[in-house]
């Protein structure tokens, strides 16, 4: 249960060399360093250091800017997947730093930024010319030119409308009523789905008083009300030349855009992977000045607290060395109430378990590390609920034909191995059960000389899945005395002997004794029926005699205790969800029995090409069950160990280590 240990430190650097030895504490990315009390902080001597983040703040934006802007034109991207696999290009932080001064930076995004203002303002014109387009397109077929319904004559006006199509006549009835024969109206045909159509109404201009009221009393007297239509004073030819004119200027607004979109995506790769270097390198940067404006400052010395683990102090001491004379290193108490962080150090087949633990929640420092002990429980229930050997083969070899192909690292690099653990698992269990791609070795007989491999089988889930129930429930039972083992174990360790024989002692002899007790009274293993109950019946005393110790009378300490009992219940269900080992396991062979059984049905019922056909359904059907499979296999394997388990024991309320380090998005830092 490999929780590293950790050491307080505190260490004073002349500011002459505080930037090289910061540069050394990152790239060893062991201290985690802690902030100094802003009460007693000095402004003015952390200034010029929040000034440089607030500078490198601005360039992180403008470079945030170029990937953003360039992403849909860039072919090259790279990204978090590419430096995980190791396929990322790989730099020095010389290389990074090249990169980030000078002008090369500020000219490329001084491009970029005209290029996207160019690309702004063409698509900006476009979309006006659009709406023009579509503003005018219901007027074709008017008789007059667009200047006249803002200008009319000397003696005409003319408005342009849009009237539901059942208003028309009680338009042109109001018109005549108002104008007598004064006026002329003309309705354009309505367009496919509209129930609107544009109308031209020309009146005296003298008489634009009795129009608009006219227009008024339709809305008044609840018939359709009519919108009148702004035409743009720049409109002032014919619908018919104007749209001519619009759908030109259209056609060059889109040919620029696609000048400025070729020329964008000429300079996109290079200037998007200059991009994601400087963001790396500057996030860098300011990680390492965040670092700096956490401790105390003065005008020539700067404070830095931090924590180490103790493994790794020789490598800080050796990276000090130089500076003797410059620095002066000191250990430190924590102080009242502080925990240290919690950094995990797991070695073999449990260390690619930490990230999954790390998910339920980080390990208290000082108290249990369950990585160790779920490891084993993990990989065997997911061996188990995957169950076919066949399956687990393909993926165990595509999974290291990919590590060893690429050089992958961090979280999904214990991801993988997980996986790859996990797998070898279903294997063993697949030839213990005889499940290799189903029944396939028995179902095709060109595969029959592998049936000496059915001498490894043990179990049989299929026809007698009752024996891989009591497997299922035994493994399940075991784990969860482990985890109130654990937990008895943690409260001796702490020094609270009682709880230890109060709490989990208690369960652990009651519950026990009830599976001694009814094992022997079914005739499962040889010994009296009677000496489990009595372990029973002692650890039940204790629990009537301790779980109400709380209570102040003693009638409630009596009932509490008595109460307890109850709580039986609940790990006979921690138990019995234990069964979803054998329905999973179930569900795999199933599916692989399925689909041999459609192969089969399909390839003898059609001639000729029923091979071809049974083929694609047997490799189909089984990338199928594989992947739905080992979804089911990892989350239900997990969650046993999340919720039956550390349930138990599992105290997850530490902070999780989190050094200065050099860490990337885009590249990979050569060190």
């Amino acid at each position: 249960m490999a929780i590293e240990s950790m050491q307080k430190a505190r260490i004073a650097i002349h500011k002459s060399v505080s930037d090289d030895l910061v540069d050394k504490f990152q790239a060893l990315g062991c201290c985690q360093f802690l902030p100094c009390d802003q009460d007693n902080a000095d402004e003015a001597a952390t200034a010029p250091l929040r000034r440089r983040v607030r500078e490198i703040d601005d360039l992180l934006a403008d470079a945030r800017f170029v990937t953003r802007f360039l992403d849909p034109f860039a072919t090259e991207k790279g990204g978090g997947m590419s430096v995980a696999l190791g396929d990322a290009p790989e730099y020095t932080i010389g290389q990074l730093a090249d990169m980030a001064s000078g002008d090369r930076f500020a000219n490329t995004v001084k491009s970029v930024r005209s290029l996207e203002k160019k690309l702004s303002d063409v698509r900006s014109g476009l979309s006006r010319t659009s709406g023009l387009i579509s503003q005018v397109t219901p007027l074709a077929g008017l008789p007059y030119s667009l200047d006249f319904y803002n200008k009319g004559t000397e003696k005409v006006s003319g408005t342009l409308l849009s009237v539901h199509m059942a208003g028309v006549d009680s338009l042109r009835l109001a018109c005549e009523k108002a104008f007598g024969d004064q006026f002329e109206l003309f309705a354009l045909p309505a367009e496919a789905k509209s129930e609107t159509v544009a109308v031209s109404v020309l009146y005296p201009r003298e008489r634009a008083d009795v129009f608009q009221e006219m227009l008024s009393g339709l809305a008044g007297t609840g018939g359709r009300q009519s919108a009148r239509v702004d035409v743009p004073p720049h409109l002032t030819r014919t619908p018919e030349e104007e749209l001519s004119a619009l759908v030109l200027e259209a056609d060059g607004f889109r040919s620029e855009e696609a000048a400025i979109a070729e020329e964008i995506t000429s300079v996109a790769n290079e200037s998007y992977s200059l991009c994601q270097c400087c963001t790396d390198y500057w996030n860098i940067r300011k990680e390492k000045l965040e670092a700096l404006v956490s401790g105390e400052q003065t005008e020539q010395i700067t404070v830095l607290s931090f924590w180490i683990p103790e493994s790794a102090l020789g490598a800080f001491k050796e990276a000090i060395s130089p500076y003797d004379s410059l620095v002066e290193l000191a250990y430190a108490e924590p102080d009242e109430g502080e925990t240290p962080p919690t950094l995990l150090r797991n070695k073999g087949l449990a260390g690619p378990m930490e990230p999954l633990i790390t998910m339920y929640g980080t390990p208290t420092y000082g108290k249990i590390d369950p990585t160790a002990v779920t490891a084993p429980f993990f990989y065997m229930f997911f061996g188990i609920c995957y169950g076919d050997a066949g399956y687990g083969l393909l993926i165990v070899a595509g999974l290291l034909l990919l590590m060893m192909r690429k050089h992958v690292t961090g979280m999904l690099s214990k991801f993988l191995k997980v996986l790859i653990i996990g797998n070898i698992g279903a294997v063993i269990f697949g030839a213990l059960t005889f499940s290799w791609f189903g029944d396939s070795i028995t179902s095709f007989s060109f595969l029959r000389y592998l049936m000496p491999l059915e001498k490894l089988k043990i179990l049989d889930p299929m026809n007698d899945p009752m024996t891989m129930l009591a497997v299922a429930m035994a493994l399940g039972f075991i784990q969860i005395m482990l985890g109130l083992g654990l937990a008895f174990v943690e409260n001796v360790r702490k020094g609270d002997r009682f709880a230890a024989f109060a709490d989990q002692g208690g369960w652990i002899v009651f519950l026990c004794g009830l599976v001694l007790g009814g094992l022997a009274a079914g005739g499962a293993i040889g010994m009296p029926p009677k000496a489990g109950w009595v372990t029973a019946a002692v650890g039940a005393a204790v629990l009537v005699l301790t779980q109400g110790r709380s209570k102040p009378s003693l009638f409630g300490k009596a009932f509490s205790g008595v109460l307890s009992l109850y709580n039986v219940t609940a790990y006979l269900g921690d138990v019995l969800s234990y069964s979803r080992l054998l329905a999973l396991g179930l569900g795999s062979a199933a599916i692989g029995m399925v689909v041999n059984l459609l192969t089969h049905m399909v390839s003898d019922a059609i001639p000729v090409i029923g091979f071809v056909f049974g083929l694609l359904i047997f490799v189909i059907g089984h990338v199928f069950g594989m992947a739905i499979n080992i979804l089911g296999a990892f989350i239900h394997s997990l969650r046993l160990q999340y919720v039956e388990f550390f349930g138990k024991f599992f105290e997850p309320s530490g902070e999780e280590f989190s050094p200065l380090g050099i860490s990337t998005q885009y590249v990979r830092v050569k060190i």
